[in-house]
């Protein structure tokens, strides 16, 4: 898969170019940097969460990020409540009216989430995963050039007649990525092609890029660094694949 030029997505699910010389710096998470993902919970109860109350996304929200940390509110078991903060915020995806929030989440049994939006419908939350480091692990490799050797993996089918969209994550207690599969993708700019190339898409938090190949619109992002997405990109099979995003096991 060859690697062409940085794209940035705007937050409406348009996509533009910016030359590269008017390019704001954006801030980033480099996982290199980072020991262990940890949760600061000071600020949250040192009680157990009882439930999750959603509410609906506030007119006028303009970033992902800002309809999660509004939407939801964690319930505690002494009565209080919280919102999640953006202090949490792992990676923040923006594709063509898709996006998606990685973060950790303070409730100490489930500690990470990765909730999907769907812009064209007023930031309607579409689907919203909640895992934790599993005790008796089942990571592997899964055929894939990954930033660790091994990771554990989750998926979930959110499809619906109106909005096809499939979801893997990979993780452990350092790295955190997502790959969503769909054919949603009129407002997505870029070719089709059998020899996909990544388009680099610039975000607040962590990286990501997305592809077209095969009919289909494929977003991996992460807080890993760029060299590591694309390296994990490129090793990813066809869409085609009964076993994608992994490899058929030998």
């Amino acid at each position: 898969m060859r690697r062409i030029g940085v794209m940035c997505v705007l937050v409406l699910g348009l996509v533009g170019c910016t030359p590269s010389e008017e390019t704001e710096s954006v801030e980033t998470i480099d996982v290199k940097k980072v020991e262990k993902v940890g949760i600061d919970e000071s600020q949250f109860p040192d009680v157990d969460v009882t439930g999750t109350m959603i509410a609906e996304v506030p007119p006028g929200t303009e970033r992902v990020s800002d309809a999660v940390v509004e939407q939801i509110t964690l319930q505690y078991e002494d009565g209080s409540t919280r919102q999640l903060s953006k202090d949490h915020i792992l990676t923040e995806t923006m594709v063509g009216g898709i996006g998606l929030v990685a973060m950790t989440v303070p409730d100490r049994e489930n500690p990470f989430g990765v909730f999907i939006h769907d812009e064209r419908k007023g930031w309607a939350q579409r689907g919203m995963q909640r895992f934790g480091i599993p005790e008796t692990s089942s990571a592997f490799a899964h055929g894939l050039d990954l930033p660790n050797k091994e990771m554990e993996a989750i998926s979930a089918d959110y499809s619906g007649s109106d909005w096809p969209v499939k979801l893997w994550t990979l993780y452990d207690e350092t790295s955190l990525i997502s790959i969503i599969a769909t054919d949603s993708f009129t407002e997505v700019e870029g070719e089709m092609s059998e020899q996909p190339e990544p388009y680099v898409l610039e975000q607040s938090y962590g990286n990501g890029l997305y592809y077209l190949t095969q009919g289909k619109l494929i977003i991996v992002t992460g807080n890993i660094s760029e060299e590591e997405l694309l390296a994990l990109a490129d090793s990813l099979p066809e869409p085609s694949s009964v076993s994608f995003p992994f490899h058929d096991p030998e």
